[in-house]
Protein backbone atom coordinates (compact mmCIF):
# COMPACT_ATOMS: atom_id res chain seq x y z
CA UNK A 1 0.00 0.00 0.00
CA UNK A 2 2.88 2.35 -0.79
CA UNK A 3 0.59 4.52 -2.89
CA UNK A 4 -1.72 5.55 -0.07
CA UNK A 5 -1.48 8.73 1.98
CA UNK A 6 -0.29 8.76 5.58
CA UNK A 7 -3.64 8.90 7.39
CA UNK A 8 -5.13 7.45 10.57
CA UNK A 9 -7.79 4.77 9.97
CA UNK A 10 -10.77 6.43 11.64
CA UNK A 11 -14.11 7.78 10.49
CA UNK A 12 -13.18 11.43 11.00
CA UNK A 13 -10.18 10.98 8.73
CA UNK A 14 -12.36 9.15 6.23
CA UNK A 15 -14.76 12.11 6.08
CA UNK A 16 -11.89 14.56 5.60
CA UNK A 17 -10.43 12.48 2.79
CA UNK A 18 -13.86 12.25 1.15
CA UNK A 19 -14.15 16.05 1.14
CA UNK A 20 -10.61 16.39 -0.24
CA UNK A 21 -11.45 13.92 -3.00
CA UNK A 22 -14.59 15.88 -3.91
CA UNK A 23 -12.60 19.13 -4.06
CA UNK A 24 -9.82 17.48 -6.06
CA UNK A 25 -12.26 16.14 -8.64
CA UNK A 26 -13.96 19.54 -8.89
CA UNK A 27 -10.59 21.27 -9.30
CA UNK A 28 -9.55 18.72 -11.89
CA UNK A 29 -12.74 19.36 -13.86
CA UNK A 30 -12.23 23.14 -13.78
CA UNK A 31 -8.56 22.84 -14.77
CA UNK A 32 -9.49 20.44 -17.58
CA UNK A 33 -11.96 23.01 -18.91
CA UNK A 34 -9.27 25.69 -18.67
CA UNK A 35 -6.81 23.43 -20.45
CA UNK A 36 -9.26 22.86 -23.31
CA UNK A 37 -9.86 26.60 -23.61
CA UNK A 38 -6.11 27.28 -23.62
CA UNK A 39 -5.63 24.69 -26.37
CA UNK A 40 -8.20 26.55 -28.48
CA UNK A 41 -6.54 29.91 -27.79
CA UNK A 42 -3.10 28.46 -28.54
CA UNK A 43 -4.34 27.03 -31.84
CA UNK A 44 -5.82 30.43 -32.75
CA UNK A 45 -2.57 32.21 -31.85
CA UNK A 46 -0.52 29.82 -34.01
CA UNK A 47 -2.84 30.50 -36.93
CA UNK A 48 -2.57 34.27 -36.38
CA UNK A 49 1.24 34.15 -36.22
CA UNK A 50 1.46 32.09 -39.41
CA UNK A 51 -0.86 34.45 -41.29
CA UNK A 52 1.08 37.52 -40.13
CA UNK A 53 4.42 35.98 -41.08
CA UNK A 54 3.10 35.08 -44.51
CA UNK A 55 1.67 38.59 -44.95
CA UNK A 56 4.96 40.22 -43.89
CA UNK A 57 7.04 38.02 -46.20
CA UNK A 58 4.76 38.84 -49.13
CA UNK A 59 4.83 42.58 -48.41
CA UNK A 60 8.61 42.50 -47.99
CA UNK A 61 9.01 40.85 -51.38
CA UNK A 62 6.60 43.37 -52.91
CA UNK A 63 8.68 46.28 -51.58
CA UNK A 64 12.00 45.13 -53.01
CA UNK A 65 11.33 46.24 -56.59
CA UNK A 66 9.78 49.65 -55.62
CA UNK A 67 12.81 50.25 -53.39
CA UNK A 68 15.27 49.54 -56.18
CA UNK A 69 13.21 51.69 -58.55
CA UNK A 70 13.01 54.69 -56.21
CA UNK A 71 16.67 54.33 -55.36
CA UNK A 72 17.62 54.54 -59.02
CA UNK A 73 15.54 57.72 -59.45
CA UNK A 74 16.87 59.48 -56.33
CA UNK A 75 20.12 61.31 -55.76
CA UNK A 76 22.56 58.98 -53.89
CA UNK A 77 23.72 61.82 -51.63
CA UNK A 78 20.11 62.69 -50.81
CA UNK A 79 19.42 59.08 -49.89
CA UNK A 80 22.44 59.03 -47.60
CA UNK A 81 21.32 62.25 -45.91
CA UNK A 82 17.83 60.83 -45.46
CA UNK A 83 19.17 57.65 -43.88
CA UNK A 84 21.40 59.65 -41.50
CA UNK A 85 18.62 61.97 -40.39
CA UNK A 86 15.19 60.64 -41.39
CA UNK A 87 12.24 62.98 -40.67
CA UNK A 88 10.27 60.10 -39.17
CA UNK A 89 9.15 60.37 -35.58
CA UNK A 90 8.06 57.18 -33.87
CA UNK A 91 5.75 57.03 -30.89
CA UNK A 92 5.88 53.68 -29.11
CA UNK A 93 3.31 52.93 -26.45
CA UNK A 94 2.83 49.84 -24.33
CA UNK A 95 -0.26 48.31 -22.82
CA UNK A 96 -1.49 45.02 -21.44
CA UNK A 97 -4.38 42.87 -22.46
CA UNK A 98 -5.89 39.91 -20.65
CA UNK A 99 -6.44 36.43 -22.00
CA UNK A 100 -7.84 34.04 -19.36
CA UNK A 101 -6.16 35.97 -16.51
CA UNK A 102 -2.88 36.18 -18.42
CA UNK A 103 -1.43 39.71 -18.54
CA UNK A 104 0.00 39.89 -22.03
CA UNK A 105 2.11 42.93 -22.95
CA UNK A 106 1.38 44.69 -26.22
CA UNK A 107 3.27 47.36 -28.16
CA UNK A 108 1.81 49.92 -30.55
CA UNK A 109 3.67 52.24 -32.89
CA UNK A 110 2.63 55.46 -34.58
CA UNK A 111 4.87 57.11 -37.16
CA UNK A 112 4.90 60.72 -38.25
CA UNK A 113 6.68 61.07 -41.58
CA UNK A 114 7.26 64.84 -41.94
CA UNK A 115 8.60 65.29 -45.46
CA UNK A 116 8.47 69.09 -45.12
CA UNK A 117 11.62 68.88 -43.04
CA UNK A 118 13.54 67.57 -46.04
CA UNK A 119 13.77 70.96 -47.68
CA UNK A 120 15.30 70.68 -51.16
CA UNK A 121 16.50 67.12 -50.68
CA UNK A 122 16.42 65.52 -54.13
CA UNK A 123 14.33 62.40 -53.71
CA UNK A 124 11.81 60.96 -56.12
CA UNK A 125 8.11 61.18 -55.26
CA UNK A 126 7.88 57.39 -55.44
CA UNK A 127 10.40 57.20 -52.60
CA UNK A 128 7.92 58.74 -50.17
CA UNK A 129 5.24 56.32 -51.31
CA UNK A 130 7.72 53.52 -50.65
CA UNK A 131 8.43 54.89 -47.17
CA UNK A 132 4.72 54.89 -46.31
CA UNK A 133 4.49 51.24 -47.29
CA UNK A 134 7.69 50.47 -45.41
CA UNK A 135 6.37 52.04 -42.20
CA UNK A 136 3.18 50.02 -42.58
CA UNK A 137 5.38 46.94 -42.82
CA UNK A 138 7.14 47.92 -39.58
CA UNK A 139 3.72 48.13 -37.88
CA UNK A 140 2.97 44.64 -39.15
CA UNK A 141 6.24 43.38 -37.69
CA UNK A 142 5.32 44.87 -34.31
CA UNK A 143 1.92 43.22 -34.59
CA UNK A 144 3.68 39.92 -35.26
CA UNK A 145 5.88 40.46 -32.21
CA UNK A 146 2.75 40.97 -30.07
CA UNK A 147 1.13 37.85 -31.50
CA UNK A 148 4.25 35.74 -30.86
CA UNK A 149 4.55 36.96 -27.27
CA UNK A 150 0.89 36.07 -26.72
CA UNK A 151 1.48 32.62 -28.25
CA UNK A 152 4.50 31.91 -26.03
CA UNK A 153 2.71 33.03 -22.87
CA UNK A 154 -0.37 30.93 -23.67
CA UNK A 155 1.90 27.94 -24.37
CA UNK A 156 3.66 28.37 -21.01
CA UNK A 157 0.33 28.63 -19.15
CA UNK A 158 -1.01 25.62 -21.04
CA UNK A 159 2.01 23.56 -19.99
CA UNK A 160 1.61 24.66 -16.36
CA UNK A 161 -2.11 23.77 -16.32
CA UNK A 162 -1.44 20.47 -18.07
CA UNK A 163 1.07 19.47 -15.38
CA UNK A 164 -1.49 20.25 -12.66
CA UNK A 165 -4.22 18.31 -14.49
CA UNK A 166 -1.91 15.29 -14.86
CA UNK A 167 -0.81 15.50 -11.23
CA UNK A 168 -4.43 15.48 -10.06
CA UNK A 169 -5.56 12.85 -12.54
CA UNK A 170 -2.71 10.35 -12.24
CA UNK A 171 -1.24 10.96 -8.77
CA UNK A 172 -3.31 12.87 -6.22
CA UNK A 173 -6.85 11.64 -6.99
CA UNK A 174 -5.78 7.96 -7.31
CA UNK A 175 -3.84 8.18 -4.00
CA UNK A 176 -6.84 9.75 -2.27
CA UNK A 177 -9.15 7.09 -3.70
CA UNK A 178 -6.85 4.25 -2.68
CA UNK A 179 -6.42 5.72 0.80
CA UNK A 180 -10.20 5.97 1.23
CA UNK A 181 -10.62 2.35 0.11
CA UNK A 182 -7.81 1.25 2.46
CA UNK A 183 -9.25 3.09 5.49
CA UNK A 184 -12.76 1.79 4.68
CA UNK A 185 -11.40 -1.76 4.64
CA UNK A 186 -9.54 -1.14 7.90
CA UNK A 187 -12.69 0.20 9.56
CA UNK A 188 -14.72 -2.75 8.30
CA UNK A 189 -12.09 -5.12 9.68
CA UNK A 190 -12.12 -3.30 13.00
CA UNK A 191 -15.93 -3.47 13.03
CA UNK A 192 -15.85 -7.22 12.40
CA UNK A 193 -13.30 -7.67 15.20
CA UNK A 194 -15.51 -5.66 17.57
CA UNK A 195 -18.56 -7.76 16.69
CA UNK A 196 -16.57 -10.97 17.22
CA UNK A 197 -15.27 -9.68 20.54
CA UNK A 198 -18.81 -8.74 21.69
CA UNK A 199 -20.14 -12.17 20.70
CA UNK A 200 -17.41 -13.85 22.73
CA UNK A 201 -18.21 -11.63 25.72
CA UNK A 202 -21.92 -12.54 25.41
CA UNK A 203 -21.02 -16.24 25.31
CA UNK A 204 -18.88 -15.88 28.42
CA UNK A 205 -21.65 -13.99 30.27
CA UNK A 206 -24.28 -16.53 29.17
CA UNK A 207 -22.20 -19.47 30.48
CA UNK A 208 -21.78 -17.92 33.90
Amino acid sequence: MANILNASPNRMELMKLGKRLTLARRGHRLLKDKQDELVDRFTESIKQVRELRKDIEEKYQQLRIPYLHTRSLSDPGALEDYIKNPPVKAKISGSRRYIMNLRIPSLEAEFENNTAELGNLRLSSSFFEFMEEFLNLVKKIIELSNAEESMYMIAAELERVRRRVNALEYIFIPRLSETIVYISMQLEEMERENITRLMKIKDIVRKQ
